[in-house]
């Protein structure tokens, strides 16, 4: 019988001690809460990133960690940069969602992949993040056809 740990540290207790990291300049490493949103490139449990602090402005492409008004923690790509706010994406969902700089915590600057540590300046990175945005419309068009097929193919 495997022991559990004595206490698991929550989200909302790990909160503070990344934000004061991060404004104190410093880069953080750690596992992503859980979710597969950000699937095919962060694998939940498997996969950790570097988060740093934030820069003035974010640009497209950038992966921000930011908060929902909720609580909730996310970790969702900016496809749009817009004059007051960012739209973000998970690569693994189909919803814009429309991001305040208020809400942000910090910005993954790299990320681990099994034991291959990938930096998000990598060329191969770029360009894995412009086509899977880039392709978003044939996912969802995709994703849709599949659930037909689920529904209608006995």
């Amino acid at each position: 019988m495997s022991s559990l740990p004595e206490r698991i540290i929550l989200e909302d207790e790990l909160l503070p001690l990344l934000r004061e990291r991060l404004a104190a300049g410093q880069t953080i490493r750690y596992l992503p809460f859980r979710g597969v949103s950000m699937l095919p490139m962060l694998r939940q449990g498997k996969d950790a990133v570097e988060l740093a602090p934030l820069p003035e402005r974010l640009s497209k492409y950038d992966l921000p960690v930011y908060q929902y008004p909720s609580g909730k923690v996310v970790m969702h790509r900016v496809v749009d940069v817009k004059d007051d706010h960012y739209v973000c994406l998970g690569d693994n969902t189909y919803e814009y969602e429309h991001i305040c700089p208020e809400q942000l915590i910090g910005v993954v600057s790299a990320f681990k992949r099994g034991e291959k540590r990938i930096n998000v300046d990598a060329p191969g990175y770029r360009l894995y993040c412009r086509v899977w945005v880039a392709i978003f419309p044939l996912r969802k068009l995709l994703k849709r056809a599949k659930g037909w097929l689920r529904r209608h193919w006995k």
